[in-house]
């Protein structure tokens, strides 16, 4: 029988969400949150689909990320993380 092992998933009252729509310039795949962050709490949400950390982004720092992918201006950019 296999087991599966997931890490702790933060949900609730102590994330916070956070719309970087209007820093996409279909140029940008860095971007900086208003907060520091835990690392590993990041989630990311390219035109609703959530993104998969260490494919389509990276935690570059507690505060920035890089995508691998570039948004274009109309795409809709948002993220939730649990503050540091």
């Amino acid at each position: 029988m296999a087991r599966f092992i997931y890490p702790k998933i933060q949900t609730g009252d102590n994330m916070t969400e956070e719309d970087l729509t209007t820093y996409i310039n279909g140029e940008r795949t860095v971007f900086t949150l208003a907060n520091t962050y835990e690392g590993g709490t990041l989630r990311v949400y390219w035109n609703g689909q959530r993104q998969v950390r260490g494919e389509t982004f990276t935690e570059t720092t507690n505060q920035t990320f890089t995508t691998t992918f570039t948004p274009n201006t109309g795409d809709f950019l948002i993220v939730d993380y649990t503050q540091a």
